[in-house]
């Protein structure tokens, strides 16, 4: 299991939260992008995303991602994630991003159910299942959507497919347990709004 951190809510200013991050061996920095639009709250303009060591994982949780991936496409960013309930050309969303040289995800609302990733899972790398609502980080975990986990490894065995699956939110030392069938983590302001970065991604991944 792989673990990616989420800087949405943190006890520091984004600037120190990323050299903390540096200085752990967490896989990912997750980044949530939001606009006011698909999801009520906005996130400010980032001015040090290059000093990540870690490769970005950007999840835009935004209206009109065309006017985002460019913007994103950085030189340390890995994946680009969009939503599946947009009201956009999801095909042409997802190919765009793999003609930048990224990898391409869906991520999926707790409401929305397994079916709607369906028609574009031979293209994705990843697929975000949100056990949150999009959006706030300190959420709890919404547990009856762990489910859609199961559903989604199976489907990836049954057709030999070989996209990752990603959880996000709630995950913390007492969550953990629930989301050993993914192969990614995010965690953000368990880790986040802690001191020690470190400790708390142990206590995650020794699990």
């Amino acid at each position: 299991m792989k673990l990616a951190v989420s800087i949405l809510k943190s006890k520091y200013d984004e600037e120190k939260t990323i050299k903390k991050l540096n200085e752990t061996n967490a896989d990912f920095l997750h980044l949530d992008v939001m606009d006011g639009r698909f999801v009520i709250e906005t996130t400010p303009e980032r001015q040090y995303l290059q000093d990540s060591i870690k490769p970005l994982q950007v999840h835009l949780m935004v209206s009109n991602p065309f006017n985002y991936i460019s913007k994103y496409e950085l030189v340390n960013t890995e994946s680009i994630i969009i939503q599946v309930e947009l009201d956009e050309d999801i095909d042409g969303l997802l190919d765009f991003i793999k003609s930048r040289n990224l990898k391409c995800g869906l991520a999926i609302k707790p409401e929305s159910k397994v079916n709607r990733i369906l028609p574009y899972i031979e293209k994705l790398d990843y697929v975000l299942v949100l056990t949150v609502e999009p959006g706030k980080g300190g959420q709890k975990m919404m547990k009856d959507v762990l489910y859609k986990i199961d559903l989604l490894n199976e489907y990836k065995k049954e057709k030999d497919l070989n996209f990752e699956i990603i959880v996000d939110g709630g995950v913390n030392d007492e969550t953990i347990e629930s989301v050993q069938n993914v192969d990614i983590v995010v965690s953000g302001s368990y880790i986040c709004e802690s001191d020690n970065y470190q400790e708390k991604i142990d206590k995650l991944l020794q699990k």
